[in-house]
């Protein structure tokens, strides 16, 4: 070959490599593309506003304890879900975040807690101060207790087992249904919860049949005729994505959400004292145990010995309250990026039990053999102690395979936002009907 052609072909074979290169390029484009269809600004690119510097708000940064297992326990994951897909929310990529309203303990604190245990059919007066942080209430009649913390006024009602078992014995149990009424009928009396909180919403609240054991613990009942109590679990939601009726163009925004990530729930807000319709897509608040709430009503026969609220035999009650609007939004991380920091290890196991296992018991650690991932699923994340501002996590689940060749459930939380990637605030120029 001739150094004239050796210098064509060499010239040929660079043009048809840079074609080639340009059209993995463009395939790889076509194929990575998402069409989020027409959003306000704040959905398209991540405001970051609910701090004025990353420091600050990384200070924030969740971190979720795991449950233990047994230490001959292996940590393999085997894969059975679509690479990234969050269920119907696979084209959610910016989500609000919430923040919440600092409670510090007012002047008026100890009238307010007197208030509410005399809802909770205590006598008010009699009142026994823990120091500086718990206002504590004991009824001899009914052998109840009341625990109330003085700054932030969550509390905490029990009644005591022998006692419960000995109403129980000449007594019929509630249907689920009536334990629901009960527990919502108290949860009104108390009138402490914001609009964050819909316990008219049937599908916000489960119920678990409680069995109390000679030793005063409780663990699940097979059915309500060997049931001693109903718990009743409230459960929250939160708008991942909020849009007002006056965002221009609005309603194409609401259709093409509406087929993307399901259908919006409609609800009003106060802006500058007017009403203001909003469309809210919106995802439930999960807690450290899934299958509880931050409130929860345990429910059981009338107690003759009770003057007020004779069927409940027990409240906890967390609340933390959310400002009315999001603070800011932010940007996930891929969901296929959260199942590998999963398998490598990085998530927290939150759920681990048998199928059809008890949901009541205290957790027992167990021997696990292997994770099956079936599923992925976004949710708020709301520890038992007060933060700044409420997160999104990605829910990983699926099936366990544990040491004796049995199978279980599982639940594995991971943080959704992309931390690696917060900025400082970006002030968005919106319009004014925004």
């Amino acid at each position: 070959m001739t150094l004239t052609e050796a210098t064509f072909w060499t010239k040929r074979i660079g043009v048809i490599l840079s074609v080639l290169v340009a059209i993995f390029i463009i395939v790889v484009m076509i194929f990575s593309y998402k069409d989020f269809g027409p959003r306000p600004p704040q959905y398209l690119t991540a405001t970051y506003t609910c701090t004025d510097s990353k420091e600050e708000f990384l200070e924030s940064r969740l971190e979720i304890p795991s449950l233990e297992v047994n230490s001959d326990s292996e940590n393999i994951f085997e894969l059975q879900t679509d690479t990234g897909k969050v269920n119907n929310l696979s084209d959610l990529r910016i989500i609000d975040v919430h923040k919440y309203r600092v409670k510090t303990q007012q002047l008026d604190n100890q009238s307010k807690a007197k208030s509410l245990a005399a809802i909770l059919g205590f006598d008010a007066e009699k009142i026994y101060r823990k120091g500086t942080t718990d206002y504590i209430w004991t009824s001899n009649e009914n052998s109840r207790s009341l625990n109330i913390n003085a700054k932030t006024l969550n509390f905490v009602m029990t009644t005591k087992s022998p006692y419960i078992r000995d109403i129980v014995k000449d007594a019929t149990l509630p249907t689920e249904n009536e334990a629901i009424a009960q527990a919502k009928n108290v949860i009104r009396k108390l009138n402490i919860l914001g609009s964050d909180y819909n316990y008219n919403n049937i599908g916000n609240i489960t119920t678990h049949l409680v069995d109390i054991n000679p030793d005063g613990s409780y663990s699940e009942a097979p059915s309500l005729a060997e049931a001693e109590l109903i718990k009743v679990d409230f459960h929250k939601t939160r708008s991942m994505i909020s849009i007002k009726e006056s965002v221009e163009n609005s309603e194409t925004i609401v259709n093409t959400l509406n087929s993307q990530i399901g259908n919006a729930v409609e609800d009003e807000i106060i802006v500058n004292n007017e009403r203001v319709k909003v469309y809210n897509y919106s995802t439930l608040v999960t807690y450290m145990n899934p299958n509880s709430s931050h409130i929860s009503v345990y429910v059981g026969p009338q107690d003759p010995n009770s003057k007020q609220l004779e069927m409940i035999y027990g409240i906890n009650l967390t609340y933390w309250q959310l400002e009315t609007e999001s603070c800011g939004t932010y940007e996930l991380i891929d969901p296929s990026t959260a199942i590998e920091k999963v398998q490598d290890g990085e998530g927290s196991l939150v759920y681990l039990n048998e199928k059809n296992g008890d949901e009541i018991e205290v957790y027992q650690p167990r021997s696990v053999k292997k994770y099956i991932i079936y599923d992925i699923a976004i949710a708020y994340y709301e520890p038992e102690y007060q933060i700044s501002f409420l997160q999104p996590i990605y829910i990983i689940s699926g099936e366990t395979i544990f040491k004796d060749e049995s199978k279980g459930e599982f639940h594995i939380f991971y943080p959704a936002i992309n931390y690696d990637i917060i900025k400082d605030k970006e002030v968005t120029q919106l319009s004014d009907n925004s």
